[in-house]
């Protein structure tokens, strides 16, 4: 009597269980559906948006052909530079791979640099005849992609071009017989066109590669023992790069770099969990590191606490003149004062600064509304990493807040305004 019981109450159990499985699959299974519905619109809107974008891009710059003053000159940089930075974020929210669309993405990218550094040069006087050729050429490329695009975007909505699948492309399975939009943008890859160099002071600038002088073996090696404070011999080479160019030598945790001109890094892979010492004696290490490299001149510039880390920043200092382009960092571990990181890529090459403003002029510069705190002489680096001479206006805002000015010493004009 009671197993009969027993089996009338579990086969009860076992149907509810069932029903409730069955209604949360039911459920699942529209919420899987209506997530694919939202992720294909999603792809889609990204789609057409990118088309917008280019399409407007393509015109802003066909509207550089015809800007004749200055005003007129620095608006239609400013719509470009907004129109190459929509088109990149709308491409961005595709649903494949940056590599289907890399040509496409770097020519926006390159375009949207240009625009915003021609924005204060154009301002003046216009464009000169080479912006002019080259924003010609970049109006060219830009109608052929948009022309492509909205083609492309025809073979979308006639159905000749499937939207990719982000959940197909996670689960890695193949979407045979039918044409991608990923493999149409792949196909236009091929023939997109090479960008001849561009030469100007933005992020994008073609730079003239230098030749890297061979390092010495023998002089690496000693350069990197003398860093960790070790005898040559206890040194294991770890790697070489293009015929001498650099050497890699490991010392326990340790791993140091060494170019012809000297140790470049210095990086360490123990953990560092504890603190013993405080800051000023991390400070203290880090000017030991200094002598034993040679760096002479050379101020603190920021130092930041991480942990049992101390970050440091050094400056270049040539006379009074602090050079904020030219920098050092390293990382002291504070549980034993020991060098934990050092990367000396920022120093760069001295350059010679022309100073045509005195201080008095140009703290005479300072916007109404601030109140001038500090002033000193600085170089600071441009879009393009050249080396700007500059006085560091350092003012007080009406609230309390800083704001640092650089104007340029060649013509007193405003180089850059950091907040806070």
């Amino acid at each position: 009597m009671r197993y009969r019981k027993f089996r009338k109450l579990l086969a009860v159990y076992a149907s509810a269980a069932v029903a409730v499985l069955g209604v949360f699959s039911l459920v699942c299974y529209d919420r899987l559906q209506t997530y694919r519905r939202q992720t294909g619109a999603d792809a889609s809107r990204a789609f057409e948006e990118t088309v917008v974008s280019v399409d407007r891009l393509s015109r802003s710059l066909e509207k550089s052909l015809y800007a004749a003053d200055g005003g007129m000159s620095a608006r239609v940089c400013a719509e470009i530079c907004a129109d190459a930075r929509a088109a990149e974020t709308a491409l961005a929210a595709l649903p494949f791979s940056t590599l289907e669309h890399e040509q496409v993405k770097r020519f926006l990218g390159v375009v949207g640099d240009y625009a915003f550094t021609l924005c204060g040069e154009a301002a003046e006087q216009g464009f000169t005849p080479e912006q002019r050729r080259t924003l010609a050429e970049l109006s060219e490329q830009a109608a052929r992609t948009a022309a492509w695009i909205e083609q492309t975007q025809s073979g979308v909505n006639d159905g000749l071009i499937v939207m990719d699948s982000r959940e197909a492309r996670l689960a890695n399975v193949e979407e045979a017989e039918r044409r991608l939009l990923s493999g149409a943008f792949d196909e236009f890859e091929t023939a997109f066109p090479a960008l001849r160099p561009l030469h100007y002071d933005g992020a994008y600038t073609a730079r003239d590669e230098a030749q890297q002088d061979a390092a010495d073996e023998g002089e690496a090696r000693r350069a990197a023992a003398a860093l960790l404070e070790v005898e040559p011999a206890e040194l294991t080479p770890a790697a070489e790069y293009a015929s001498g160019e650099r050497y890699v030598y490991e010392h326990g945790s340790r791993s140091v770099c060494v170019g012809a001109a000297g140790v470049e890094s210095l990086t360490d892979s123990r953990l560092v969990s504890e603190s013993r010492l405080d800051e000023a004696a991390g400070e203290a290490a880090a000017q030991r590191v200094l002598d034993r490299l040679g760096y002479q001149d050379m101020s603190l510039s920021e130092s930041r606490r991480s942990g049992a880390l101390l970050e440091l920043c050094y400056v270049c200092a040539d006379g009074d003149v602090s050079c904020l382009d030219r920098t050092l960092r390293l990382t002291i571990a504070l549980d034993d004062g020991s060098l934990y990181a050092l990367d000396t890529g920022g120093l760069g090459e001295e350059t010679e600064s022309e100073w045509e403003l005195d201080a008095a002029e140009a703290e005479a510069l300072v916007p109404d509304g601030l109140t001038l705190r500090a002033g000193r002489r600085v170089t600071i680096a441009s879009p393009g990493g050249n080396s700007v001479p500059c006085y560091e206006l350092d003012c007080a805002a009406t609230d309390g807040s800083r704001v640092r000015i650089y104007v340029r010493a060649a013509d007193g004009k405003q180089q850059e305004i950091l907040i806070g």
